[in-house]
C-alpha cells in the first residue's frame, strides 16, 4: 500500500504543480494550450507506438479485455443514466454525466503502471487504450447526439467515424501493433529518438492536465457530482475486477485493468462536450473533482486487486 500511495501521491503532486504553475500566471494560457496539444497529438502517441511496437503482446488476451470492457462501458453507462433520471438532469447534463462514466484518462494510467509495474506494466496499459478507445468514442458520440437536441451537420455514425479516424492514440496503437506483429525491427537510432521523446511525454501530460483544473470554480450540482464520483470510485472498478476473476485473467493484467477502471475522466471530454452542446461546467466539475479524488480511489483499487489477483510486487 504505502509504495501505490507513494506513487500516485507523486503523480498528483506534479499535476497540482501544473495547476499552481497555471494559477500563479508564471507561464500563460497559450502555452499550456500549446503543451496540451503536443502532447496529446505528438508526445503521447510516440510513447504508445514505442510501447506497443517493442513489447511481448499475448493476442489472446484480446477477446477477454474486450469482453470485460464492454460490460463495464455498459453497466457505467446505464448507471450514469438512472442516476441522471432519478436526480432529474436534463439532456444536457445526463450527457455529462455519461461522459464522466465512460471516458479515462490514459495518461495517469500509464504514468501509474509504469512507475508501480515498470514498462509490462506500461505495456499492459497501452493494450487496454487499445481496446478501451474505439467502444468508448461509439458510446460517447452515440448518447451525444441522443441526449442532446442539437442539430449537427453530420449524422451519428459519420461523427463516429470522424473521431475514431481523428483520435491520435487510436491511430498510434495501430501502428505500434502493425509492428510487432509483422516484427518489423525500428532502426536504433529511430527507437532512440523515439525513447528520447516518450520520456518527456508523461510529465508534460501530467503538468497539463493539472493545469486544465478548474478547483476555484467546483461548485454546483452536489448530488450530481457525488454520483458521477461514485461511478468511477465504485460501479466501473467493481464490475472489471469481478469480470477479470470470473475470465481468471493473469494477476498483473487484472491489476492493470482495474487501475484504468478507476481512473478519472479524461480532460478531452471538457472541449468534446462543449463543441457537443453538453453541460460543459458539469462536465468540468467532474473532470476536476474526480481528478483530484483520484489519490484515494486509484491507491484503494490498485491494493484491492493486488489482494484479490494474488500478484506480487
Amino acid at each position: 500500500m504505502d509504495m501505490i500511495l507513494s506513487t500516485v501521491s507523486a503523480i498528483l503532486l506534479v499535476m497540482l504543480l501544473g495547476y499552481g504553475l497555471s494559477k500563479k500566471l508564471l507561464i500563460d494560457t497559450s502555452f499550456w494550450q500549446s503543451v496540451s496539444k503536443l502532447s496529446y497529438w505528438i508526445l503521447f502517441p510516440i510513447l504508445i507506438v514505442r510501447t506497443l511496437a517493442n513489447a511481448t503482446i499475448d493476442a489472446t488476451l484480446f477477446l477477454p479485455l474486450l469482453a470485460i470492457l464492454m460490460v463495464g462501458l455498459l453497466v457505467v453507462l446505464i448507471y450514469s443514466l438512472l442516476v441522471s433520471r432519478w436526480l432529474g438532469l436534463d439532456g444536457q447534463s445526463t450527457s455529462s454525466m455519461v461522459q464522466g462514466g465512460i471516458r479515462h484518462n490514459g495518461f495517469i494510467g500509464l504514468a501509474v503502471l509504469f512507475d508501480i509495474f515498470g514498462l509490462s506494466g506500461q505495456a499492459l496499459g497501452a493494450l487496454i487504450i487499445a481496446v478501451l478507445v474505439p467502444p468508448t468514442n461509439l458510446i460517447s458520440v452515440f448518447s451525444m447526439t441522443l441526449l442532446v437536441r442539437k442539430q449537427h451537420t453530420q449524422t451519428a455514425a459519420e461523427l463516429i467515424m470522424k473521431e475514431l479516424l481523428r483520435n491520435p492514440m487510436l491511430i498510434a496503437v495501430a501502428i505500434g501493433l502493425l509492428i510487432n506483429f509483422t516484427g518489423f525491427s525500428m532502426p536504433t537510432i529511430l527507437d532512440q529518438s523515439m525513447d528520447l521523446v516518450s520520456r518527456a511525454a508523461l510529465p508534460l501530460l501530467l503538468l497539463s492536465v493539472g493545469a486544465s483544473l478548474k478547483v476555484r470554480a467546483l461548485k454546483g450540482n452536489w448530488p450530481a457530482l457525488s454520483a458521477a464520483l461514485m461511478g468511477k470510485l465504485i460501479v466501473f472498478p467493481a464490475t472489471l475486477l469481478a469480470g477479470a476473476v470470473w475470465l481468471n485473467l493473469p494477476p498483473l493484467v487484472t491489476v492493470c485493468l482495474v487501475v484504468f477502471g478507476a481512473l478519472p475522466t479524461a480532460v478531452s471530454a471538457y472541449p468534446f462536450v462543449q463543441q457537443m452542446g453538453g453541460n460543459a461546467k458539469l462536465m468540468a466539475d467532474i473532470i476536476t473533482l474526480q481528478t483530484l479524488a483520484s489519490l484515494v480511489g486509484l491507491t484503494i483499487w490498485t491494493s484491492v486487486a493486488i489482494q484479490v489477483s494474488g500478484f506480487s510486487l
